[in-house]
């Protein structure tokens, strides 16, 4: 019993030994930083990239780089002011129709509208805006004149509040849509300075089905060929045109109401509004949409807001960032991303072919900072003649982009943070030290320490006896 409480022992003690010559072993050399070098490079005058050594773990021996993508630019609006009209359906099918239990169309309509004239403003103070209504007569025997088809409600100005007062105005007329006459009116109450950026915003719940000088009171050949030819007039002088068509039933014919001619024999409503304006995908006239009822307030505050204020962006395109490793440093550390970046996508590991990782952004938005970390980590079996020796933790960063005018760019930068394994008793400084985490390995080698002093004497003890 006492030879084997010996052998145990023995046996204990040289396990708590070697225990501590490892631990000596792992806790021999310091990792700091020697050159806190930021590789900055500028994208022109649109951005910079920058990496940067922003911490290192002594324990752990690692090192943790930091690299942001920076767009510097603002969006900004087109300088070019602008001159819009809205031309508004006012037939009775807009308050003979609701889009909602407590709503008309024309309700929905008329108040989308002056929200799209107060954002317009609000963006582009100096934009003059004017309003134009239309739909027939109420005198069936003076249907299909401009004077009583159509009303110039109000002249282009920038002031908000006489604009929407107009639009509150509008009286409901007839039943008819006259669209040509309303057109007919803002195209010619536009101004003729050519410095300004022109639109005409026709919004309506009807497929016309009647024109100045006639024929009324039903779709035709006649009275599509005469819109269309009144529409290309206002965009063969360089107007603008953006419609919005709600309410058009899309499968509803017109020779189930007794609208009746030739040309819309077995036409949709759908059918006869695309002869006139085209497709969403490929309008006749500027930009066509053909919505429901809920979805117009949308297209009208926000769709057509976009098509009308024209903003400059600003977007760095097609990043791709390319950080190149020296081979001593993937030799002796192994790559861990820390953090993923925030936009775009790295490559999970290091390509061994060139040694380097690969970060590519599709659009870098004006304002934004695209940021990843990642570490180095000394291996467990590293080459010790890199003890003392300065390391650069990266080549060479190389970058490709387009601008923000749209011109492909290059851009590169081989400056680099370093950092060094140093000897314990090398007490040389590193210039302006990263803090370092505490030292907890210590506490580990005192407890197994006293362990291994209790189990030598408790063995000795029982050698003796």
């Amino acid at each position: 019993m006492k030879q084997k409480l010996k052998t145990i022992g023995i046996i204990a003690l040289i396990i708590m030994l070697f225990t501590i010559t490892v631990f000596a072993a792992n806790e021999d050399v310091t990792l700091v930083k020697v050159k806190d070098n930021v590789c900055d490079i500028k994208l022109g005058e649109d951005g910079e990239v920058i990496k940067q050594l922003i911490s290192v773990d002594n324990p752990k021996k690692e090192a943790v780089l930091q690299i942001d993508v920076k767009n510097i630019k603002s969006e900004e609006e087109q300088v070019k002011p602008s001159e819009i009209f809205l031309v508004l359906d006012n037939s009775k099918s807009m308050t003979d129709n609701k889009v909602d239990n407590t709503r008309t169309r024309k309700e929905a309509v008329f108040t989308a509208a002056k929200t799209l004239v107060e954002k317009i403003l609000t963006a582009q103070p100096n934009t003059k805006i004017g309003i134009v209504s239309f739909s027939a007569s109420a005198d069936t025997t003076k249907e299909g004149t401009l004077e009583e088809d159509a009303k110039l409600v109000k002249l282009p100005t920038s002031n908000l509040e006489e604009i929407k007062t107009a639009i509150d105005t509008i009286e409901t007329i007839g039943y008819r849509t006259d669209i040509d006459a309303g057109v007919q009116i803002a195209r010619d109450n536009f101004s003729t300075d050519t410095n300004l950026n022109k639109h005409l915003i026709l919004l309506t719940d009807g497929v016309p089905n009647t024109v100045v000088g006639g024929p009324v009171n039903q779709y035709s050949g006649e009275v599509k060929t005469k819109t269309k030819a009144t529409l290309q007039s206002v965009k063969d002088k360089g107007i603008n045109i953006i419609t919005v068509m709600t309410g058009v039933n899309s499968t509803f014919m017109p020779d189930q109401d007794g609208n009746v001619c030739a040309e819309a024999a077995g036409k949709t409503y759908k059918d006869l509004a695309e002869e006139i304006f085209g497709t969403q995908e490929a309008p006749n006239y500027g930009k066509f949409f053909y919505v429901t009822d809920s979805q117009v307030e949308d297209t009208i505050t926000q769709d057509i807001f976009e098509n009308v204020v024209t903003i400059i962006k600003n977007e760095i395109k097609d990043i791709v960032l390319v950080d190149y490793f020296p081979s001593i440093i993937l030799a002796n550390y192994n790559f861990e991303i820390v953090e993923q970046a925030n936009i775009g996508k790295v490559t999970a590991e290091v390509n061994t072919e060139n040694n380097s990782i690969t970060w590519t952004i599709g659009v870098l938005k004006a304002g934004e900072t695209a940021s990843f970390k990642y570490k180095l980590v000394l291996k467990e079996n590293f080459d010790r003649t890199i003890i003392n020796v300065e390391t650069p933790t990266n080549e060479k960063v190389d970058v490709t982009y387009t601008d923000t005018k749209g011109t492909e760019q290059k851009a590169t930068s081989d400056v680099s943070p370093s950092i060094m394994l140093k000897k314990p008793e090398d007490n040389t400084q590193a210039e302006t030290p990263i803090p370092q985490t505490g030292d907890t390995n210590i506490f580990a080698i005192i407890a197994i320490t006293a362990i291994v002093i209790a189990m030598a004497i408790y063995t000795i003890k029982y050698m003796k006896k």
